[in-house]
């Protein structure tokens, strides 16, 4: 009985030294959500620009997509900021809007699904030496007399986004 009476004391030695147990891992939607300001992105409801929100509603854009990328996937979506801060309407922001609605067709595919794509970073096309033509303003291409049913067809905006669960 001595021998267990020791062997039971030397286990309990060693377990109150050991270290605590780490605390509970977090879920893998936790460790690849990625945390973004929806404010910054209009609440993914649509962009600064009347002519981009145009776009926007003809295409059936559905911005929160974006969101879930960002919360699911762990997509840095601040690459895409400055589409939804702009004023102006020009070349440059028309080939990111193009490239962010491409993106969000690949993801509607599924293709995306299950990735992490922390390290994703879509690049804007280089003009190179025809950079000028990226600020190209395009409004001075808008006739008169549509500017009345494009603000009409840009001001029908409803929420995008698919989840409430973005943080700043």
């Amino acid at each position: 009985m001595k021998a267990v009476t020791l062997l039971v004391s030397a286990l309990a030695t060693l377990v109150a030294a050991a270290p605590a147990a780490p605390a509970a891992p977090a879920t893998d939607l936790e460790a690849r959500s990625f945390a973004f300001d929806i404010n910054a992105f209009n609440g993914l409801n649509n962009f600064n620009q009347v002519n981009l929100n145009y776009l926007l509603n003809i295409n059936s854009l559905q911005l929160g997509l974006l969101g879930n990328l960002a919360n699911v996937n762990n997509f840095n979506i601040l690459q895409f900021q400055p589409l939804f801060q702009q004023q102006a309407f020009d070349l440059q922001g028309l080939l990111q809007l193009q490239s962010l609605h491409t993106f969000l067709q690949i993801n509607q595919l599924g293709v995306l699904g299950g990735f992490d794509l922390a390290s994703l970073q879509l690049q804007q096309l280089n003009l190179g030496l025809l950079s000028n033509v990226g600020v190209l303003d395009l409004q001075q291409f808008i006739s008169p007399s549509v500017v009345g049913q494009v603000q009409t067809v840009a001001s029908q905006s409803e929420s995008r986004f698919l989840s409430a669960s973005s943080s700043s």
